[in-house]
């Protein structure tokens, strides 16, 4: 939590030599691994914590969460296969499988593969209505197929369910700008400029603490002594 991330990791792999069997450990070691950017390292620690109790889902989730990194760790892609197999009406399941498929392929271009990944995605947002990123996700893929309209309805529903989603915004925007609807494009990036700049003060501010708690460890205590 404190960013002292060589510590974590240090406890976290004497914890799982300890208690071998606790999927907790494991993913406490995957996560301590992925702050401090090892990407390999907390995939393969992950991975094993979902071997470890494949109906538990919060290793997926981890391993799922990591696919905005750059990592080819095949053990990732084959996990997200087993959840949304596990977990068929899970809708972040169905999203994280298909951002896998998506990744793997670099954007794939055969029908199937990208006939699958819409498949999952529909059925991610009709499961959770609410999940904003997997309208983006629809947006892209129609995006890319070349359809303007679906795109444009894909990313409104981004928004409409997540207002915070800055990418759908932004991708919003740019598509409105295709489609020659000018005042909507601005509108929508005048929006995404004051996120952006919201989401810089917030992470700000989190930096900010975080120094004040690392200075307040290393000075003098503010606690008296009880008399």
């Amino acid at each position: 939590m404190h960013r002292a991330f060589e510590p974590a990791i240090e406890v976290f792999v004497k914890g799982h030599r300890l208690f071998p069997q606790s999927v907790r450990m494991l993913v406490g070691l995957g996560v301590a691994w992925y702050a401090r950017g090892s990407y390999e390292q907390a995939a393969q620690s992950l991975c094993e914590a979902s071997d470890l109790d494949p109906d538990d889902p919060k290793p997926y989730l981890f391993i799922g969460k990591m696919q905005s990194v750059d990592t080819d760790s095949g053990c990732a892609a084959e996990r997200l296969r087993r959840f949304a197999g596990l977990q068929p009406e899970s809708a972040l399941a169905n999203y994280y499988y298909a951002l896998s498929l998506w990744k793997r392929g670099k954007g794939p271009s055969d029908a199937e593969t990208l006939g699958k990944i819409e498949s999952l995605l529909v059925k991610a947002v009709h499961v959770d209505p609410k999940l904003g990123a997997g309208y983006l996700q629809l947006g892209f893929l129609y995006s890319d197929r070349g359809d303007s309209p679906k795109a444009i309805a894909a990313y409104e529903n981004a928004v409409a369910a997540n207002p915070r989603l800055e990418e759908a915004h932004y991708r919003l925007a740019q598509a409105y700008k295709r489609a020659g609807e000018t005042q909507k494009a601005q509108q929508q990036l005048q929006l995404y400029a004051q996120m952006s700049k919201e989401a810089a003060q917030q992470a700000e501010r989190e930096r900010r603490e975080i120094h004040q708690f690392v200075y307040t460890l290393r000075g003098p205590s503010s606690v008296q002594p009880q008399h």
